[in-house]
C-alpha cells in the first residue's frame, strides 16, 4: 500500500503548492502612444520573447518594483543588457529601418524555441 492511501484513510489532506501568479510585465511607450498598443508586431514579439499579453501592462513611465521588459519610446540613451529598446511602434510600422533595428535589438531576448 502506498504512503498517501494511509493518509487518504487517516483523512489527511496532503499541503499542495499554490500556483504562482505570473509576473506582471511592463512595456514603456510614449504617453501619445497609449492608445496603439494593439499592434500585431507588438503582440509577436512579446510573443517571441515568451511574454502572454495578458500578463503585460502598457505605461509611460517606469515605477518602482516592477520589471520593465521592452521601452518603446525612442529613448536610446543607454544601451541596456536587461530591457529591450526600440523605436516608438509607429515609426516601427512605417520605416523599415526602425523594424529591422527592432529586430536585431531583439535577438538576445527571444525564448528558445523548444520552450514555446
Amino acid at each position: 500500500m502506498k504512503s498517501s492511501d494511509y493518509l487518504d484513510a487517516m483523512g489527511v489532506t496532503r499541503w499542495i503548492k499554490p500556483e504562482l501568479k505570473p509576473e506582471l510585465s511592463v512595456v514603456l511607450v510614449n504617453p501619445r502612444r497609449l492608445t496603439e498598443t494593439s499592434s500585431p508586431i507588438i503582440t509577436k514579439v512579446l510573443e517571441m520573447m515568451g511574454y502572454d499579453r495578458e500578463h503585460v501592462r502598457f505605461a509611460s513611465n517606469v515605477e518602482a518594483n516592477v520589471k520593465v521588459i521592452w521601452d518603446m519610446r525612442g529613448k536610446q540613451s543607454s544601451p541596456s543588457t536587461e530591457i529591450l529598446l526600440s523605436a516608438p511602434i509607429n515609426e516601427i510600422e512605417s520605416n523599415p529601418e526602425a523594424k529591422k533595428a527592432l529586430w536585431r535589438n531583439m535577438q538576445p531576448f527571444l525564448k528558445p524555441k523548444d520552450t514555446l
